[in-house]
């Protein structure tokens, strides 16, 4: 699996994206124009603020390339390009951190900083989660999507994000934490430990569990775009307006109402990114052999396994999932299909799956990368659909998109 010389045709899909990373925040006039066109359309147009997900996704895969046998000059360029972006972002958009989206690219600064220790990728990893942690919620806890257009909204998108990022945010400072405070006390260690993480450990379980209780179709088990909360008369009452909702055992009397349609590809690819970093904080947590704190209440394995279970049903003959996971003769979305298979990837990389199911995930994720690999031409990822503009609403275009090049190379550098 992983760490295997990576052949010609990935490495033509590793300096395609380091290309497109150079020029992602370089509009064309004729790009400007279109955007004019669409936003007058009132149609989504691309954001300003460098850091949004389509980079986000660029910079994952990149990261990625970083852990295989890839030669050293292709590291150089990776991360050039990175720390290019980087600072266009500090020069251009003041160093911001403005969208939850932000979170895919804090990932990618966790995953840069356990590499190289360079303080730069740790302090924006710090700003994210410090945004994150104080980010308006709906009244279970669940961090709202864009609060700035007054939506009570729940985005697959937006838990995913936080979920991967805030995962591997965590496990970094536990294992800082303990290389600082490795001879002190136990009870230093475990009192330093609540202390620091467990309110985050908290926001990512709530997140997840809110998710899964009001955002998955109750017969399939299936999970929707999105959805938005409200409030029977009886708790309306007793919690008005925002007012959290304590008593969670009252779930019966919280109205949810689904958005979007059920298993957008890109929605599931989400959920399952940021369920396979939660499986593996939950399998670290555990394994924490001083810590005198029980963790056994975070328990997340079972659901990415579960979740896991899902895509392999869903997978279609050629490797790859369609942009509406059920409809597997629908059309393909390499989008989505990086980002499961990514995802699986990762949990097979790291001992999640046991038994019967090592070789049926194996042999998934072979497929997966061939099919990568058949819907690339000249390092360039096609077949990846277009941006969404709002829940169920997915124009049926696709081509060379970042979400889809990034996303597939993350996928094809974690199978091999």
């Amino acid at each position: 699996m992983a760490n295997s010389k990576i052949g010609l045709e990935h490495t033509t899909i590793v300096t395609e994206t380091i290309r497109e990373l150079d020029r992602i925040m370089k509009v064309t006039p004729k790009q400007a124009l279109k955007d004019i066109v669409k936003k007058t359309m009132g149609r989504s147009v691309r954001s300003k603020d460098p850091f949004f997900w389509p980079a986000g996704m660029l910079m994952l895969g990149l990261v990625e390339t970083l852990e295989t046998d890839i030669d050293e000059s292709f590291h150089k360029e990776i991360y050039r390009a990175i720390d290019s972006h980087i600072r266009y972002w500090e020069e251009r958009y003041g160093g911001r951190i403005s969208y939850v989206d932000d979170a895919l690219v804090g990932y990618s600064m966790v995953r840069l900083y356990q590499k190289t220790y360079d303080d730069r990728y740790l302090k924006i990893a710090d700003e994210i989660n410090r945004f994150l942690m104080e980010a308006p919620t709906d009244f279970a806890g669940s961090v709202l999507y864009n609060p700035g257009r007054n939506s009570r909204n729940i985005f697959a998108d937006g838990i995913g994000q936080i979920t991967l990022f805030m995962s591997s945010y965590v496990r970094l400072k536990m294992e800082n934490i303990d290389k600082l405070y490795g001879n002190n006390s136990k009870t230093d260690i475990d009192y330093y430990n609540e202390s620091n993480v467990i309110n985050e450990i908290g926001k990512i379980y709530t997140q997840l569990m809110n998710y899964n209780s009001f955002g998955c179709d109750r017969r399939s088990y299936l999970p929707y775009h999105g959805y938005r909360l409200s409030k029977s008369e009886s708790l309306l009452k007793k919690y008005p307006g925002n007012a959290r909702v304590d008593a969670m055992d009252r779930i019966d009397e919280i109205i949810s109402e689904k958005q979007g349609i059920l298993c957008w590809g890109r929605a599931f690819g989400w959920l399952i990114m940021g369920m396979t970093e939660a499986a593996l904080l939950e399998k670290y947590l555990k394994s924490i052999q001083r810590s005198s704190r029980d963790w056994s209440s975070f328990h997340t394995i079972p659901g990415f396994l579960e979740i896991s279970k899902m895509a392999l049903e869903y997978q279609r003959p050629d490797g790859g999932w369609s942009w509406q996971l059920q409809a597997v003769d629908a059309h393909i979305d390499m989008s989505a299909t990086g980002m499961i298979a990514y995802s699986i990837a990762k949990g097979f990389r790291n001992g999640l799956f046991e038994g019967e199911d090592i070789e049926k995930v194996s042999n998934a994720l072979k497929r997966a990368y061939d099919c990568i690999l058949a819907h690339s031409d000249d390092g360039k990822v096609g077949d990846a659909l277009s941006s969404c503009d709002d829940f169920a609403v997915h124009y049926q275009t696709y081509g060379n998109y970042p979400w889809g090049q990034g996303a597939c190379l993350a996928a094809l550098d974690a199978i091999i």
